[in-house]
């Protein structure tokens, strides 16, 4: 059995990962290509080891069993879960918040909600109206000045239709994959980013709009309802991955985020007017934009 070994470096999360699948091994250094660093002859904190058997590859975290899969297209979201959980565990310097964020002239906009809220599908259609990507999953804090680190990670997009226009197009590597849900096949692509698009790691954003979207079917328009300060830190609390090891502090430190920011609801039931309203609060026109890659986004639903 041949063996391949690489160490890696989030944030400054040093780990290490081992496996006997080639194809793999090779998916997740291009998955992970903006997201990682080379671990630089760090001690790694974390193993991780995905081994292939006659039915299963089989991950372990530091020699203890996490998971299983029959195929190999849910290894890398499988593997990069349980490095984040190893995030939030060891590194107690941020706060990581389950919400999307962009950046444009040099200032960021969150974008918290649950899965299925629309944030994934509201930072791909930022993204045509000229915002940098910072995440679409996961938001980091420092917590020692309350600026917001880029953390890009793919993203996981439904199908393989152009969800941003030639333009923005050029500054992701899209990689195709199809998942066998019973007898059917599901398309769907991760979006990588690429040279231009990938931020020094040493960059941070002042967070000047904290937006909550809500995806709502039935809802025919997109508008912004403003957002009392205390209803947003509460709000933030609920969305947050690693705030119950701060106790009573999480809190306080949610509460002084949103004092920094602009905060709303989003209520969405147009993508491009979501985009329009978000675009509006920099108090600039909004761009124009053309609609077919953010019909694309949207017929897509890509709500993850």
């Amino acid at each position: 059995m041949s063996l391949s070994t690489a160490r890696f470096e989030v944030l400054s999360f040093p780990f290490e990962l081992t496996t006997d699948d080639k194809k793999f091994f090779d998916e997740f250094l291009e998955l992970n290509s903006a997201l990682t660093l080379p671990g630089n002859g760090k001690l790694p904190q974390v193993q991780y080891s995905v081994i292939k058997n006659t039915k299963y590859f089989c991950i372990r975290e530091n020699g203890k069993f996490r998971n299983r899969w029959a195929h190999r297209w849910p290894l890398y979201l499988s593997v990069m879960m349980c490095v984040r959980d190893s995030l939030y565990l060891h590194l107690k310097e941020y706060l990581f918040l389950h919400s999307g964020a962009l950046a444009k002239n040099n200032k960021a906009v969150l974008l918290p909600g649950p899965s299925g809220s629309g944030k994934s599908t509201l930072t791909l259609g930022l993204l045509n109206y000229g915002y940098q990507y910072l995440t679409d999953e996961v938001v980091v804090i420092d917590l020692s000045d309350l600026r917001v680190l880029p953390f890009q990670r793919p993203v996981y997009i439904y199908g393989w239709q152009s969800v941003v226009s030639a333009e923005v197009e050029k500054y992701f590597k899209f990689y195709r994959f199809k998942e066998r849900y019973g007898n059917t096949l599901q398309p769907w692509q991760y979006a990588v980013p690429q040279q231009e698009a990938i931020l020094p790691k040493d960059t941070s954003f002042e967070v000047a709009w904290i937006v909550f979207p809500t995806y709502n079917e039935t809802q025919k328009d997109s508008y912004l309802k403003p957002m009392s300060r205390a209803e947003a830190a509460f709000n933030l609390m609920q969305n947050g991955w690693n705030t119950q090891y701060f106790a009573d502090f999480g809190l306080k430190l949610c509460s002084e985020l949103v004092k920094k920011a602009d905060c709303y609801e989003l209520v969405m039931g147009d993508l491009k007017e979501a985009c329009e309203l978000i675009e509006g609060l920099t108090g600039k026109t909004p761009a124009s934009v053309e609609s077919e890659a953010l019909n694309n986004i949207w017929k897509q639903k890509v709500l993850l």
